[in-house]
């Protein structure tokens, strides 16, 4: 509403440019009474607010604009020597608002004097220099706007080299954190000491950071930089510099989130100045009453959206900072969030080396057997050097999730590994059935809600500290690793954490184990017929050529290829023609001998690997199978499907000597048994000989 009041009056001032006889016309009437409307709301609202907002200052900027172009018109116009304060005006908003509103500005100036001047042309005629007026007001806002921009460039150049110098006198910037290879973990004590120093070293650079801000050109007093507790929702004092001692700021001091000048500020997350603090009931929330600062400058130290603190500068002098102050304030912000990114990265890195070190060597043991039993007492006698437990058992659960069996202990009588028990109650039960960690520091006070094994297991043991982690395999749980501790408060949340992440390896590791035999099996055989695949025959191939060049003995391929299987596929339907695969494939492991191979090669193709069979006994067999598959017809349901194969064949020595070209050979043979007519069997050496007749 403001900006229509502003707007309006515009209007009412260039109306004015017409000479009228009458002094107090309605228009002039109404635009005074807006005038000292506006500027007396202005000047309230100056007075009362705690902030010196843009948009007041622009209201305030066009109002003194209006107010000298009134000043003007009835001064001599253009030939006023209150147009000297035109690019005073302008030279003032340039300063504090933004450039867009101070060229607005100046274009307000050149159209109020312009309808001036076509409304009322000066008699004796215009100056020759009048031309540079317009020319001075806007060139005023784009020398500022570069000026500006110039000094803050070299503040900013300035800033990184006062912490480049810092970080060249401190020695390097990151760490060297050592790799410890071996199982040693720190004690708590340990650990609290090194979090305590990292802390430490924390509050010196943020010291440092606003030691800067003091010794730049503001009429900086004190900075404070205040952290916020997420959990509890206050802010607390982590790092302070001050001019001069003692700085008369209480250290001990919470300040909760809404509560107070900070508390509000810190809620709001906005840039505020106050440039009259008298006016404040009471001190600052940080102060102990021994500072009366009269001007602050609050910045929220945002990490992109997270708030991670305020940073406050406070002055003993009244409307101490000024635009270019903020800016330089908001670049140590910026530094501040930095250095908070920078420490917490290496508290995480700290913390990870030390877990990460522990679990590299404990997946190095689990990776170097894919034995399931050696993996268990691997992860059983690694946990120990993790936490401190006095009896552990490793469970692996039946699919189902009914009954489980004890595979790996330790502190306990050994003999019972492999005991097998119902999962009927107990606090297994609700690991398995839930999928989560249990922790209890004081398992007897648990003990009238549950037990740990069922009724109906023989296990009965006492302890005062669980610990219980699922293994879990797409959501699926395949054991359960316990750890019972006869202490108080012997696992923490930090040992389930590192334990989670162990027992996720040792699933991984378990479901290799239990699918090893059956992966190498599915990884040399055909899914749909059972017999051997393609890369297992091109290895067992290779391996035969090896063998023979240290024990020459003749082997043969036959390279077998079902006539029209799609006309099959077409005719009877896929599953039919699946079926023909499977049924063929039986036949031929039947008919060869337990040393000799069978393959699936592809599609409709199948060989077969002779060993110690020269061309003419493979050829004798290929003619043995091609018959016997002539006279079965496939019976598929109630469906007669007469199938017949093509066969080439092809034999080591004789006509090759490679792998390669030993397969080559026996698919040429091939070739020409199905130009042939099919339902053949064709010797690769017969071609040499040109008996290729058929085309």
């Amino acid at each position: 509403m403001r900006v229509v009041a502003l707007f309006i009056l515009f209007l009412l001032s260039a109306k004015q440019a017409w000479p009228s006889e009458i002094f107090f016309t309605p228009s002039r009437i109404a635009g005074s009474v807006l005038f000292l409307y506006l500027a007396g709301t202005a000047v309230y609202r100056w007075s009362r607010a705690p902030v010196r907002t843009v948009a007041m200052r622009w209201e305030g900027m066009a109002l003194c604009l209006l107010l000298v172009h009134a000043g003007v018109q009835q001064t001599g116009g253009v030939h006023s020597y209150f147009n000297a304060l035109y690019p005073i005006l302008i030279l003032l908003a340039s300063l504090q608002i933004s450039f867009f509103k101070s060229m607005m500005l100046a274009f307000g100036v050149l159209v109020l004097e312009g309808l001036g001047l076509y409304a009322a042309p000066p008699e004796e005629g215009l100056s020759p220099w009048i031309v540079f007026f317009p020319l001075v007001l806007i060139a005023i806002p784009l020398m500022m706007k570069g000026g500006l921009r110039a000094l803050y460039r070299e503040r900013k150049n300035l800033l990184k080299k006062l912490k480049q110098a810092k970080r060249e006198e401190a020695g390097p910037t990151l760490p060297q954190i050592e790799q410890n290879p071996e199982l040693a973990r720190l004690s708590r004590e340990e650990e609290k000491d090194e979090e305590r120093a990292l802390a430490g070293k924390l509050q010196i650079h943020l010291e440092h950071l606003l030691g800067l801000i003091l010794a730049s050109r503001m009429q900086a007093h004190r900075a404070v930089f205040l952290s916020l507790d997420r959990e509890k929702e206050y802010l607390w004092i982590q790092a302070a510099r001050g001019r001069q001692e003692p700085l008369g700021i209480d250290r001990q001091k919470i300040i909760p989130l809404g509560e107070g000048i900070i508390g509000w500020i810190a809620r709001e997350k906005r840039v505020i100045s106050i440039a009259d603090l008298q006016n404040q009931k009471g001190p600052l929330d940080y102060d102990d009453g021994s500072v009366a600062p009269h001007s602050l400058l609050a910045m929220p130290v945002l990490d992109r959206d997270l708030f991670e603190g305020l940073l406050c500068i406070d002055s003993l002098a009244d409307h101490a900072f000024s635009a270019q102050d903020e800016e330089v304030v908001r670049l140590m912000a910026e530094e501040i969030v930095t250095v908070l990114t920078y420490y917490r990265d290496q508290q995480r890195m700290s913390q990870r080396t030390r877990v990460y070190s522990a679990l590299l060597e404990i997946s190095k043991n689990l990776g170097s057997r894919l034995d399931l039993n050696h993996r268990l007492e691997i992860t059983a006698d690694s946990a120990k050097e993790i936490i401190d437990y006095d009896r552990c058992f490793i469970f692996l659960v039946e699919r189902g999730e009914r009954r489980m069996t004890v595979k790996a202990v330790k502190g306990y009588d050994p003999t019972i590994v492999d005991y097998n028990f119902a999962l009927t109650n107990g606090l297994l039960s609700i690991i398995v059935k839930n999928r989560q960690v249990l922790l209890f520091s004081q398992v007897p006070s648990q003990r009238t809600k549950h037990k740990i094994f069922p009724d109906t297991c023989k296990i009965n043991i006492d302890c005062q500290s669980f610990l219980g982690l699922p293994l879990i395999i797409e959501d699926r749980v395949i054991g359960v690793v316990l750890f019972l501790s006869e202490q108080e408060n012997a696992f923490t949340t930090y040992d389930r954490h590192v334990l989670s992440i162990l027992c996720n390896h040792v699933a991984i590791s378990i479901a290799e184990a239990q699918a090893h035999a059956q992966v190498e099996q599915l990884a040399i055989t055909d899914g749909l017929t059972g017999v051997y695949n393609h890369r297992r025959f091109q290895e067992r191939l290779q391996e035969e050529f090896l063998r023979s060049a240290r024990h020459p003995e003749p082997f043969s391929i036959l390279m077998i290829d079902i006539d029209y299987f799609k006309k099959i596929n077409d005719t009877f339907g896929h599953p039919a023609g699946d079926a023909v695969l499977k049924i063929i494939a039986k036949l031929l492991v039947k008919m060869v001998r337990k040393l000799d191979m069978v393959a699936r090669y592809g599609g409709e193709e199948f060989v077969v690997l002779l060993l110690k069979s020269d061309s003419m006994q493979a050829w004798q067999m290929a003619e043995r199978i091609r018959k016997t598959i002539e006279s079965a017809p496939i019976d598929w349901q109630g469906q007669k499907i007469e199938a017949t194969v093509s066969i080439g064949v092809a034999s080591q020595p004789d006509d090759a000597t490679k792998r390669e070209e030993l397969i080559a050979c026996a698919d040429k043979a091939l070739y020409s048994s199905k130009r042939a007519g099919r339902n053949r069997s064709t010797l690769f050496k017969d071609l040499t000989q040109d008996m290729y007749e058929v085309g």
